[in-house]
């Protein structure tokens, strides 16, 4: 996820960024960034790669909507196609959180 920020924040900062057309390199980006969710998703055990990986297919059907739709508006497309990345990071910090190790004298409550 840090990766992909960070490639999407250089590519935007070196090519422009204006939301009016379909953004290729920063498609490329989360094209790239789905392919290893889906590679997490099917090796973890855990469901927060699950719910990681469905935000950011959104993310994807955004661009894709803009390639079918071009006359949706910019703030509509930089909108959509940015929203989702607060829902993936709410999944990775819930995952975090329950799979962080019981504290030392901490029981887990049965029944």
């Amino acid at each position: 996820m840090i990766f992909g920020s960070l490639s999407t924040l250089v590519v935007a900062r070196s090519f422009g960024s204006s939301w009016s057309s379909l953004e290729v390199g920063i498609f490329a980006i989360d094209i790239a960034v789905l392919f290893a969710f889906i590679h997490l998703t099917l090796k973890s055990d855990r469901f927060w790669p699950m719910w990681a990986t469905a935000f950011q297919l959104l993310a994807v059907t955004i661009h894709t909507a803009m390639m079918v739709a071009p006359q949706i508006t910019p703030w509509a497309f930089g909108t959509g196609a940015v929203f989702w990345a607060y829902p993936m990071l709410l999944a990775l910090a819930i995952g975090s959180c329950e799979h962080m190790p019981l504290a030392p004298g901490r029981k887990i409550k049965s029944g």
